[in-house]
């Protein structure tokens, strides 16, 4: 198949497949190029065979009765040039289907004369990027504020430093703020890609966290998802789970430092 590696319009389209409800739901996104150079982009987001659930067990799982969603507006052009990124490192097959569950993603792109379908021989790669498009629409359709995450870094002697991670999804930006001085910095996007799985790699019991801030020594973050969970391996994890573990302890605590920097 003829790779392509550029774009004038392009759509995502994604299906979840047989998970039940009410976590079903599949979406269209939707970007072309305008005539000033930048990004026009159409989302369609809807939560599907939700009418066989009762209001509390839709509740109970963390959602609402307002979870479809709809945007048309400018996309910052930073996103074309992702896209492009990723179509050129992108391999492709000629049906669709994920190998591990039966969720469907497809790539429909028009650039001159050319219309193809492409499907991603490794479609969660784009279902990641589709989920960062997504959260940058939500910031910028003011649906939801911008991801923040804080880091407690509680030592033996009592003195916490809280670290504050805020990630712009609409302009690819990321400050980090410690909470005490008021000192910031910032740092690159891929390099907040990168720390984003090493956060959602880890497993949180929501019956282990805490909605006040920790005062014992520690490790802590809250996700947020509006709790604080302590970041020390369960007493039955395995290697795996431990090295995710330190590596984002390390990777927090490394992120967290402010020594030559002015507030």
């Amino acid at each position: 198949m003829t790779a392509i590696d550029s774009f004038e319009k392009i759509t995502l389209n994604y299906h979840s497949g047989s998970i039940p409800p009410p976590f079903a739901h599949q979406y269209s996104i939707e970007i072309a190029r305008n005539e000033q150079g930048g990004l026009h982009a159409v989302l369609q987001l809807e939560y599907t065979d939700r009418d066989e659930l009762a209001e509390e067990e839709i509740f109970e799982e963390g959602f609402s009765n307002e979870d479809d969603y709809s945007w048309e507006g400018e996309l910052p052009a930073i996103w074309g040039k992702e896209i492009v990124q990723k179509l050129k490192m992108s391999t492709w097959k000629k049906k669709p289907g994920n190998k591990n569950d039966d969720s469907f993603f497809e790539i429909k792109i028009a650039h001159g004369f050319k219309t193809e379908l492409l499907y991603p021989d490794k479609p969660k790669v784009w279902e990641i990027l589709a989920q960062e498009i997504i959260q940058a629409v939500f910031e910028l359709g003011k649906k939801e504020a911008p991801l923040q995450i804080a880091f407690l870094n509680g030592d033996t002697t009592g003195k916490a430093v809280t670290t504050a991670f805020t990630f712009y999804f609409a302009n690819q930006s990321i400050e980090i703020k410690q909470l005490e001085t008021e000192k910031k910095k910032s740092m690159d996007w891929a390099g907040g890609q990168r720390l984003l799985k090493y956060i959602f790699n880890v497993d949180y019991d929501p019956e282990k966290g805490e909605e006040k801030q920790p005062v014992k020594a520690g490790h802590y973050i809250a996700p947020g998802d509006g709790l604080w969970y302590e970041l020390a391996p369960h007493e039955n994890a395995g290697k795996v789970a431990r090295e995710q573990m330190e590596k984002l302890v390390a990777s927090l605590k490394d992120l967290s430092k402010f020594d030559k920097l002015e507030s």
